[in-house]
């Protein structure tokens, strides 16, 4: 049996797992969600303070709590913490899977990896409504993920919380870029109703080019929440292939 390290995006907590995670261990998995700094049932301690680097010290954590190696998957901005953590970790992991998520080099931060346009209004919404760091949660985030209105957009928005713009403005430091030598997959979001499809395409494209495994799943960019058997599926064939 195998132990999913699961690791949640922006905006979001580890209650977004809640669907997927079940099916998991019903096959007899171990199934692990870490709580990120500031996030989640952590959100109380959410600063400007919070830094990328310090979510990849949590997962990095949960790691050496595991007895064997593990399959570390990251969805949207944890593509840039399981990056990280395969950076200072790779013998603790035996495979990542990118939920259509960021795939950085060394040095980029998640504004690098977005169109301008996004980056600059973040930063407005930071500077007008959240003291120039904080994100806030909201439906213009459900939007932008493709989540129409029904049981799907309603579990997401139970469980968002606020964000750091500092962890999207944070460059991640790969200099040895150890995630290249750790078998991968993308799981790639293609409903063509997705506003955000657009951003993470080019990161489907990529790991085309580097050889990975990619799955499309069609649904919007919470690919776990609409569709988590599908997602399931990919990752317990995952389990197959070590």
């Amino acid at each position: 049996m195998s132990t999913f390290v699961l690791v949640h995006g922006a905006w979001q907590s580890t209650g977004t797992w809640d669907l997927l995670a079940p099916l998991l261990k019903e096959q007899g998995h171990t199934v692990l969600t870490p709580v990120l700094t500031g996030l989640g049932s952590d959100q109380g301690r959410l600063s400007s303070d919070v830094t990328l680097f310090q979510h990849i010290r949590d997962v990095s954590a949960e790691l050496s709590r595991s007895p064997a190696p593990v399959i570390l998957v990251g969805h949207s901005y944890a593509g840039m913490i399981i990056s990280g953590v395969a950076e200072t970790s790779a013998h603790q992991v035996q495979r990542l899977v990118f939920l259509d998520a960021f795939i950085p080099e060394d040095g980029q931060s998640v504004l690098d990896l977005l169109p301008l346009e996004i980056g600059t209004s973040f930063r407005s919404v930071a500077r007008d409504h959240g003291d120039g760091w904080r994100l806030p949660a909201g439906d213009g985030q459900l939007d932008l993920w493709g989540l129409k209105p029904g049981a799907a957009r309603d579990f997401v928005r139970a469980r968002l919380c606020d964000f750091s713009l500092r962890c999207f403005e944070e460059p991640i430091r790969l200099p040895n870029n150890r995630k290249a030598c750790v078998p991968s997959i993308f799981v790639a979001s293609v409903a063509e109703e997705y506003p955000a499809k657009p951003f993470f395409a080019p990161f489907a494209r990529k790991a085309r080019d580097s050889g990975w495994e990619v799955e499309e799943v069609n649904s919007g960019h919470d690919c776990h929440v609409e569709r988590p058997e599908e997602v399931a599926n990919v990752l317990l064939a995952a389990t197959l292939c070590q």
